[in-house]
């Protein structure tokens, strides 16, 4: 015997909250992703002597308006990568930290050989030949860690105008702002060298640049963060009224057929415990329509949803016969002995009810009689 199919039961319903929930599934982590990565640029915009890197590419933050004939603006941010000092040639722009260490005090334009310049008006780099190695280095400067962190050296964004080496080969770099008229003070270590400048559009850039302003983090963080939160909150508020919902249902205090518990579909979320015991205790005439509420959904899912449907219609359509089967089968579905256990002794409360039932209806029965 099968149990009887009513379509009520069968698909799971949607209200607002639901759809608000579902919403909220699928903007989480595009949300959460995108606004990292605007913490990420708003911190490099306010960080003076930072430059993380991830998988050799970093950001930096254009802080003055030095490099403006280039076409770089103050607050502009740029991408960086990782270069192996030996391939810098005169011309390239760079991100450094400005700092000389006491190692290299000796180190000047008159002193260090030149190995490359760059002729500012027609944008054209003229190499020497760079001297061999005479000795081997002993480095004594400050590590670029330090500099950046203990010793919090600001990073310059500038570009290499002459290259020199010192008698161990090092490379030192005298750097310009294009818009300024002077070079740079210090002659910059290849050590504290961040990056080379990688190619930025105009539109990454000023799109970086609106992301780190008050309004970006109005428009692209706070409100897309706010909007997730209120979208979450609702299916939260949706997962506790179904909870108490179905608690009122499993107390018998709700009916399982009213509009509200179709609605929130208690039957498809109630956990496997509290579904065999309802169904088991349901009134006999009543158990065809429980077991449609409880498992009528599994009709509209896949093939093996299908199957399981299949079998549980036998198995309740014949439970007035033959319980026996049906407690059997769903201890057979027990992942874990503990739960095993749980359904065991549900079975046994349940027949312990149904036989204390029986000699009571039958004493009153015995009791009605003799009264005739």
């Amino acid at each position: 015997m099968k149990v009887k199919y009513d379509d009520k039961f069968g698909k799971k319903h949607n209200n607002l909250y639901t759809v608000m929930g579902v919403i909220a599934d699928i903007l989480f982590y595009p949300i959460i992703l995108f606004s990292l990565l605007c913490c990420f640029i708003i911190y490099i915009d306010k960080s003076d002597n930072k430059i993380p890197s991830i998988f050799g590419l970093s950001l930096v933050s254009v802080s003055s308006s030095s490099m403006e004939k280039g076409g770089f603006k103050i607050k502009d941010i740029v991408f960086l990568k990782q270069i192996d000092t030996n391939n810098l040639r005169a011309g390239d722009i760079i991100a450094f930290y400005y700092y000389k260490d006491t190692a290299d005090a000796h180190i000047t334009t008159e002193t260090a050989i030149l190995v490359q310049s760059y002729d500012r008006n027609n944008e054209t780099a003229t190499a020497y030949n760079a001297p061999e190695s005479t000795s081997e280095e002993i480095s004594e400067r400050a590590s670029i860690d330090e500099v950046s962190g203990v010793r919090k050296a600001s990073v310059y964004f500038h570009r290499i105008v002459d290259i020199y080496a010192d008698e161990s080969g090092t490379l030192f770099f005298q750097t310009q702002g294009d818009s300024n008229a002077g070079k740079d003070g210090i002659l910059i270590c290849e050590d504290y060298v961040a990056g080379i400048y990688s190619y930025t559009p105009e539109f990454i850039r000023g799109l970086f640049k609106f992301i780190a302003s008050p309004t970006g983090i109005i428009i692209l963080v706070v409100v897309p963060l706010s909007i997730l939160v209120l979208f979450m909150s609702f299916s939260i508020i949706e997962q506790v009224y179904n909870i108490f919902l179905e608690r009122k249902v499993l107390r018998r205090e709700v009916r399982y057929d009213s509009k509200e518990a179709v609605e929130a579909s208690i039957g498809v979320e109630m956990d496997i415990l509290d579904k065999i015991q309802f169904f088991a205790q349901s009134p006999p005439e009543e158990r065809q329509k429980v077991a449609q509420f409880l498992w009528g959904f599994l009709k509209f899912g896949k093939k093996k949803e299908e199957k399981e449907y299949e079998k549980i219609s036998y198995l309740t359509g014949i439970f007035e016969e033959n319980p026996k089967h049906f407690w059997l089968y769903w201890i057979g579905r027990a992942r874990s002995n503990k739960r095993k256990r749980q359904i065991e002794e549900i079975w046994q409360n349940w027949d312990l009810e149904k036989t204390v039932f029986k000699k009571i209806s039958k004493k009153l029965k015995t009791k009605s009689l003799k009264t005739k």
